[in-house]
């Protein structure tokens, strides 16, 4: 009874205390957050470089994060002068800088955005700053129209100096002495000339302004655009005939800074220009002595009583010429140098052996014809044509046969007569009998739709018919003589031929 009666007033008070600390509770719910609300804090920003990993010292890799003491980074704001500042998203970006005369400085800035920003400018957007003082540039605690405290008050900033360096030149397509010596003129040339040269900026690609030129003498410099890499000069131009020329060539950068001036020809090399005599080039391509060079000379001071008598050039491209090597005498731009140094002449007598240069003949020859040359092409070829061969390029024919007619000199023995075609609208050309000499590397022709026969072989044994050794085209601008013209001259024939063509057809004065 007494124990009973002593647990109530325990009860009773725990009961008290519960009722206590509730009301307690239900007092403090009204307001659970003791003290005024912290204030946002602004994001910090750290900015960093890197140089190593770009190609030119106008380049700079820059890099950034940031970081916020209460939220997250969302974006950032972006200056290269202080003055104009973008949004982005992106945490590094690769900076080409403009290059002045002088050395230039550039202030870059990045300022972090916070997750406070009531509304984020688009990427790419400007934005615009309060500028207290007035001084057009962006100071620490300037704020941000639109973003005012969710930018970091302090951007990190760093300087970056950009120095000019001036541009080089170099001969050939790059800066090695293998492409400088590879487009190296002749130590001769008739009165065109194709330079080809490589410009290098430190300050990266798209820095030259300007190249200028000058010939002889640096008293006075002509333009060439930027982007040349190839100019041909002329007569007009300058060059002197008959002396040694050179050339200066200088470039100029976007900020003003000249490269050292590089000259043609090197150290050790000539360049003595030539004008041509006459109207008619002899091209010597043959290898073989057995008199053909006397032929051609004696021959052109001959015929039509001397007109072309010291009117002629000779430009030997056999000497020098090797599996490997291109003859000394070639320019080493065929297209234009070469093309522009016949069209320097109305008419070419090229002569050649089986080791004809087709190579050349097919990179000169059609552009030359096209631009109203005129061609005597006198040749015999290799005992077994290749079929991709394209002689057609060069000559009035649509093919000729792949092997050659006969190996053996009984063949064509001294006293075989060519036969002229007799149907020619001009009339028949001169009888060409053999004198002298070892006449192989014939081939049968077939003329195209529009060329004509002018000589046969007679008929033989040692060969079938009477086939086509000789054709002319359609107008009269192409000849090609597939025997060694020097070699049937008995009675005078083969100097007669040459008069009827470059003097009767060519119309050479």
């Amino acid at each position: 009874m007494d124990a009973e009666n002593a647990g109530t007033p325990w009860r009773a008070s725990r009961a008290v205390l519960a009722l206590t600390t509730v009301a307690a509770l239900s007092i403090g719910c009204s307001n659970p957050f003791v003290g005024a609300p912290l204030p946002n804090l602004p994001p910090e920003t750290l900015l960093w470089v890197d140089t190593i990993a770009t190609a030119q010292q106008s380049q700079a890799h820059l890099f950034w994060r940031g970081d916020d003491p209460d939220g997250f980074v969302i974006g950032f704001l972006v200056s290269l002068n202080g003055k104009e500042w973008y949004y982005t998203q992106r945490r590094d970006t690769v900076v080409s800088f403009t290059v002045g005369t002088e050395d230039t400085l550039y202030l870059i800035a990045v300022a972090a955005v916070d997750n406070s920003a009531p509304r984020l400018p688009r990427a790419g957007a400007r934005v615009e700053f309060v500028d207290s003082n007035g001084n057009g540039t962006h100071d620490d605690g300037e704020s941000f129209v639109g973003l005012e405290g969710a930018v970091d008050p302090t951007p990190a900033r760093l300087s970056y100096p950009v120095r000019n360096s001036p541009p080089r030149l170099f001969w050939g397509s790059d800066t090695t002495e293998a492409a400088a010596r590879s487009v190296w003129l002749p130590e001769t040339t008739f009165t065109v000339a194709t330079f080809r040269f490589t410009a290098v900026d430190p300050d990266g690609p798209n820095q030259i302004a300007y190249y200028e030129w000058a010939l002889n003498d640096t008293s006075h410099w002509n333009l060439l655009p930027a982007t040349t890499e190839f100019f041909t000069l002329r007569e007009a131009d300058g060059l002197r005939p008959e002396t040694e020329n050179r050339l200066f060539l200088r470039a100029t950068d976007i900020g003003g800074l000249r490269s050292p001036v590089l000259e043609y020809p090197p150290p050790g090399r000539r360049w003595y220009v030539h004008k041509p005599k006459g109207p008619l080039l002899l091209i010597h391509d043959y290898g073989i002595a057995d008199g053909a060079d006397t032929f051609y000379t004696n021959a052109l001071q001959r015929i039509a009583g001397g007109r072309l008598r010291d009117r002629f050039d000779v430009l030997d491209i056999r000497s020098g010429r090797t599996a490997q090597s291109p003859p000394r005498n070639i320019p080493p731009f065929l297209s234009p140098m070469f093309v522009e140094t016949l069209r320097l002449f109305e008419a070419i007598l090229w002569y050649g052996d089986p080791q004809f240069a087709l190579d050349i003949a097919q990179a000169v020859l059609p552009e030359y014809v096209r631009s109203g040359g005129k061609v005597l092409l006198v040749t015999t070829l290799p005992s077994v044509i290749n079929p991709s061969a394209a002689y057609s390029d060069i000559a009035p024919i649509d093919s000729l046969s792949q092997r050659e007619l006969f190996s053996t000199p009984a063949a064509l023995p001294n006293g075989t007569v060519l036969l002229p075609d007799s149907t020619l609208p001009e009339g028949s050309y001169p009888a060409l009998i053999k004198e002298r000499g070892v006449a192989v590397g014939i081939h049968a022709l077939f003329p195209n739709a529009t060329a004509r026969p002018l000589y046969r072989l007679p008929a033989s044994p040692h060969y079938s018919g009477t086939p086509t050794v000789a054709v002319r085209s359609g107008n009269r601008q192409v000849f090609f003589l597939h025997f060694p013209l020097h070699l049937f001259n008995r009675d005078g024939g083969a100097e007669q031929l040459l008069e009827r063509v470059l003097i009767g057809t060519f119309g050479l004065q």
